[in-house]
């Protein structure tokens, strides 16, 4: 909070953000292949919403690094 009592929003590093990326993509795949039976659909669905947050995080993270050396 600021001196006028406002929040500031930090902006998180691009770095910080691919590694929470590849981390989030690395668990997924983890998970997606590490079990020998077959999850519900349900949970199937939530799996490969979450790899392709964390493959969009991952590539997003390598985007604006990429833009800020340039």
């Amino acid at each position: 909070m600021n001196q006028s009592g406002k929040f500031e929003r930090k902006q998180s590093s691009p770095g910080k953000i691919a590694l929470m990326g590849a981390v989030a993509t690395a668990l997924g795949l983890f998970n997606m292949f590490g079990y020998s039976e077959a999850p519900s659909q349900a949970v199937a669905l939530l799996q490969y919403v979450l790899l392709g947050a964390g493959l969009l995080a991952l590539a997003g993270g390598l985007i604006m690094m990429a833009s800020a050396k340039s």
